[in-house]
């Protein structure tokens, strides 16, 4: 018996040698996976981004061109108005 074992020792047929290497390969495909699905959604957060910064860019420009118009509007429509005091009420008198 000791003789098998000590032969059983030397012999290593046994060992599931090619099951781990191929273990070791589904690792780093499996790793090479999760890697391209990171990019894929890294890229697509990226043209998200970008487009939501070309938006928000296009909103203040718009919302730039509103105040301009509000400003002509208003130096246009209320001439009589321009050297008056915000802060103050506009003279209501009625003399």
């Amino acid at each position: 018996m000791v003789f098998n074992f000590s032969h059983q020792e030397h012999n290593l047929d046994w060992f599931p040698r090619m099951r781990a290497m191929s273990l070791v390969s589904s690792d780093a495909d499996g790793e090479q996976n999760e890697i391209r699905n990171l990019q894929e959604k890294l890229e697509s957060t990226m043209k998200l981004v970008t487009n939501l910064s070309g938006q928000l860019t296009e909103l203040k420009e718009q919302m730039t061109e509103q105040r301009k118009q509000k400003q002509r509007i208003g130096l246009l429509g209320h001439p009589q108005h321009m050297n008056v005091n915000p802060q103050q009420p506009a003279c209501t008198c009625q003399e």
